[in-house]
């Protein structure tokens, strides 16, 4: 029975259990070729290779070659400091990583370290030879230069200059004074006004100079009275420079009497007294101004009083008293602002000191001294217009760059270049300067969206340029002024404003540096006078239609 169920019972053949494969290159070129292929042969195994795990997760350490991240190119990966002492050895061109040493056998794939992409791109000799190849590079880009602009904001400066243009006039009458009174030891009084920036300290300050080096007997004085605390503080101030120790705990009184008997004692020098500023020294009573124009005119008095100060008449309007004795009244000296024909020559002959000068052009050195003349006729403003555009040009070219071969480049193939012309200063820079330091000063009119200016101002000005030119005065009073501005009212039948909002506006117009005002007791005793040329200050107002027709009517 048995050998009969074996011979009639089908045998069925199980497939044989596939054995694991090894990844080993064959040396036909061929990869993982399957063990039961008759056509393969697969050499021996070597003793140092080992039979790695199917699974992955099975492989220990460094045999798990699946879980060794790919390194990307632009981050290589960090080495410790024993790795970093491994020895390297060049195959190719190609440094090579090992931690064995260097057998006659190539080492297989698996004992092999993945170069990194850094070590991949090595200069390779052929590399470095091309590299000493290339030709040196002989232009370079470079910050532009402003030495140029150095020079000329170095000669626009607002200190005393050597030679001062359009005060000849003045100067001559300050000479004279000086050699009349100091040379010939005979006491007097000089009072210098003018407004800001028209030369009267920077005149007197080089007369002065040049005095004491031709009179070295005399003694000299210089006061700014800005910066006293109080008027009655001029008197310690003075002692102090005359050489009385303890001035300043010397009661007022009995500092004054020591002054009055050094000032007129016999063998003391001339004695030249500068009070610059003179207008602080303002009092109850004004005893403090009166007490020192009387000094010259001591009994045997070795003084000689040189008063500096912005009001025209402070002499008239402050001491009154001195009218009375003709004897104290001092000699009177104004400066007048500069015009814009002296405030160019000013501006020319200051650019004439640098050297083959391109950077204000001549255009613009006119409209600065045009519109400078207008609002003030300070020569120091328009200094300082002219300063603040230089910067900002300078600004603009510093921020740019050129191409410019290097210092020690020699190449017969580079072009000789030649340093561009700065750029200018013109008449949008000085503009822009101008707006930006006067703002709405000359911006009365205009009536259009961009016009801040309100109506009332504007007709209140109007008013007192009619009223001066009916009056034939520069100064009216705010009474006078608030009666012309009521009837223009009345006429174009508008609302006028009161007395005490017209004072308002008056100091709305004075802050904005239109008006000036010289402040009394009463309100309507202020006199109120212009800031701008009456020429300039027509042709703004006749910009606004109706501002236009109460200029055109004439009357008041």
């Amino acid at each position: 029975m048995p050998s009969t169920r074996s011979q009639t019972q089908a045998t069925i053949d199980f497939p044989r259990r596939k054995q694991s494969r090894t990844p080993v290159r064959s040396r036909g070129g061929c990869r993982d070729a399957p063990l039961n292929d008759p056509a393969v042969t697969l050499p021996p195994l070597s003793p140092q290779e080992k039979v790695l795990p199917l699974s992955p997760r099975k492989r220990l350490d460094d045999d798990n070659l699946c879980n060794i991240p790919q390194l990307l190119p632009c981050s290589p990966p960090k080495q410790s400091k024993k790795e970093n002492e491994l020895p390297t050895h060049s195959h190719g061109g190609r440094c090579l990583f090992s931690s064995e040493q260097p057998t006659g056998k190539s080492p297989s794939k698996r004992n092999d370290v993945v170069p990194s992409p850094l070590h991949k791109r090595q200069e390779t000799p052929r590399s470095s030879r091309s590299h000493l190849n290339k030709k040196p590079v002989c232009m370079q880009l470079f910050k532009q230069e402003g030495s140029c602009y150095q020079q000329v904001k170095r000669v626009l400066h607002t200190a005393i200059p050597d030679r001062l243009l359009a005060r000849e006039k003045e100067m001559d009458t300050i000479r004279c004074f000086l050699k009349e009174h100091v040379c010939g030891e005979k006491p007097g009084s000089l009072y210098i006004s003018g407004a800001p920036g028209t030369g009267k300290t920077a005149c007197l300050s080089r007369i002065l100079q040049d005095f004491q080096k031709e009179q070295p007997g005399s003694k000299t004085l210089v006061l700014n009275c800005m910066s006293l605390s109080s008027s009655h503080a001029v008197f310690p101030a003075i002692a102090e420079q005359m050489g009385q120790q303890g001035a300043s705990k010397t009661a007022s009184r009995d500092l004054l009497r020591k002054l009055e008997k050094q000032l007129s004692a016999e063998g003391t020098p001339m004695t030249v007294l500068v009070l610059d500023e003179m207008d602080q020294l303002d009092s109850k009573g004004q005893d403090v101004l009166y007490a020192i124009f009387e000094w010259p005119w001591l009994a045997g008095s070795r003084l000689v009083l040189i008063g500096v100060a912005n009001a025209l008449d402070l002499t008239d309007r402050i001491l009154s008293r001195l009218q009375v004795r003709p004897k104290c009244k001092p000699q009177l000296l104004h400066f007048p602002p500069y015009t814009k024909e002296q405030i160019a020559s000013i501006l020319q002959e200051r650019l004439r000191q640098v050297p083959d000068d391109q950077v204000l052009d001549s255009a613009a050195i006119q409209f600065c001294a045009r519109k400078v003349s207008a609002v003030s006729g300070d020569a120091r403003k328009a200094l300082d217009v002219c300063r603040r555009a230089i910067e900002i040009v300078e600004l603009d070219v510093r921020s740019q760059t050129i191409l410019r071969p290097l210092p020690g480049c020699k190449s017969p193939a580079t072009p000789a270049l030649v340093s561009p012309v700065p750029h200018r200063v013109g008449l949008p820079h000085i503009s822009r300067v101008i707006s930006e330091v006067y703002g709405d000063r000359l911006a009365l009119g205009g009536g259009g969206a961009n016009d801040h200016f309100p109506l009332q101002q504007k007709i209140l000005v109007c008013s007192l340029l009619l009223l001066a030119r009916q009056l034939k005065a520069k100064e009216v009073t705010l009474g006078k002024l608030h009666e012309a501005y009521s009837r223009v009212c009345r006429q174009q039948q508008m609302a006028a404003v009161t007395h005490s909002e017209c004072l308002s506006l008056a100091t709305l117009l004075e802050a904005r540096g239109i008006l000036a005002l010289k402040k009394a007791k009463e309100a309507r005793l202020t006199k109120v006078s212009l800031n701008i040329e009456e020429k300039d200050v027509e042709h703004a107002l006749k910009d606004s239609a109706l501002v236009g027709n109460i200029l055109a009517g004439g009357r008041l």
